[in-house]
């Protein structure tokens, strides 16, 4: 293994849960062209810290893996970390969900890998390349745990620039199994999801909102809604289950309008659609807004759910300063409930919420906040950098 020198700074924040290293903060001299993909800190009195990752080609060179004890890292010790992961997430298939997040990086042990459910095809994500010397015995590890049809791989960005011509691995690859397509179904709260668990964005589908969209089933009886950002329909479909009178999407991509038709016409085959119950207009957000509001069309129930506007801690104030019009735009074309939500991870909970407050009253609205939700169970965070997913329910009241 690697051994890696740390500051005793950083070696108390690991004692408290802090899961990464950074190369700059590594004190040592590490072998160029070294192979190893495992690393090892001890600490100032050079008694055993952690066991990780080592991954020489990222910034974030060492992922925990094990803390305070040593400990062999080997398919018994990856098959503890699973079912402890299913533990937290038994409860979800008798509520009718077939889709969910079995494993979310380092807050369910296993750092820098995501692994979500779709019925009996799993997802397997790495944002690094370290994992791939497991992933045989991963791979034979979640077959038997789950009697999946099938394993896919998908890799995030840096991992994909990362490989080599001639790698074993690709972004898209079945690595057990055989499928006939790319599509799978599975079912959340009972409803029925289509999902391109190959080419679509994360895994397929933004398992993290369940828990929202069934709030906001329940709020849409009788509603008009607007669904702004609505990918491949999630919040869509659990409005029309909920009730709700009419709804509207807006979203640039046709792709995911396309596949939020499909979702619509699965769960609802005995509605025609597209209707004037249910409308979809591709565009940017903020010009939709706008355009919406120009042409007199008002809302029950607007839901807000954008992409992550901070990809980097840089982009910080810029992403607030769009969370805020966002939402004034949004606020300008109801005077029912306002939902909006922010995954980015740079953008602390309540720096997001005073945006939200800002861009209300920068609308001439009065307001009034109903609810404040974060992560789902199957989505836990163990550590501050964790926290992604904040949202809020608010009350917009008649201009002030």
């Amino acid at each position: 293994m690697i051994k890696i020198q740390i500051s005793k700074t950083l070696q108390g924040k690991i004692r408290k849960g802090y899961p990464w290293v950074f190369k700059y903060q590594i004190q040592n001299q590490i072998p160029d062209g070294s192979q190893e993909n495992l690393g090892v800190i001890y600490d100032h009195n050079n008694r055993f810290l952690a066991v990780g990752l080592w991954d020489p080609c990222s910034d974030l060179c060492f992922r925990v893996l094990n803390l305070g004890n040593p400990r062999e890292i080997n398919g018994c010790f990856f098959l503890e970390r699973l079912r402890s992961a299913k533990i937290i997430r038994k409860e979800l298939e008798n509520q009718g969900t077939t889709g969910y997040r079995v494993i979310n990086g380092e807050s369910d042990g296993f750092p820098g890998l995501v692994l979500d459910r779709y019925e009996d095809t799993l997802v397997l994500k790495l944002y690094t390349t370290s994992w791939f010397p497991f992933l045989d015995d991963l791979c034979e590890l979640f077959q038997k745990e789950f009697q999946s049809r099938q394993v896919v791989l998908r890799l995030a960005q840096n991992v994909g620039k990362s490989l080599e011509s001639g790698s074993t691995y690709r972004d898209g690859q079945i690595l057990y199994g055989h499928g006939n397509s790319s599509w799978v179904q599975f079912k959340e709260n009972g409803l029925k999801f289509m999902a391109d668990v190959v080419e679509g964005q994360k895994t397929g589908f933004f398992l993290d909102q369940r828990e929202n969209r069934l709030k906001i089933r329940e709020m849409a009886k009788g509603r008009s809604v607007l669904n702004v950002f609505s990918y491949s329909g999630g919040f869509s479909v659990y409005a029309f289950a909920g009730g709700c009178k009419s709804v509207v999407e807006v979203d640039c991509n046709p792709f995911a309008l396309e596949t939020s038709l499909r979702n619509m016409k699965l769960n609802f085959p005995e509605k025609s659609f597209p209707a004037e119950i249910f409308v979809q207009k591709e565009g940017d957000a903020f010009q939709m807004l706008e355009q919406l509001k120009s042409e007199k069309w008002f809302f029950d129930l607007v839901i807000l759910d954008p992409p992550a506007f901070a990809r980097k801690k840089k982009h910080k104030t810029q992403a607030l300063e769009a969370y805020a019009r966002l939402v004034q735009a949004g606020a300008r074309v109801t005077s029912g409930v306002l939902f909006a939500a922010s995954c980015s991870v740079h953008v602390p909970a309540i720096e997001f919420y005073d945006a939200v407050h800002i861009g209300i009253r920068s609308a001439g609205k009065k307001f009034e906040e109903i609810a404040r939700t974060g992560h789902a169970q199957d989505h836990p965070a163990t550590f501050p950098e964790a926290f992604y997913l904040k949202s809020t329910y608010i009350k917009i009241g008649v201009k002030g």
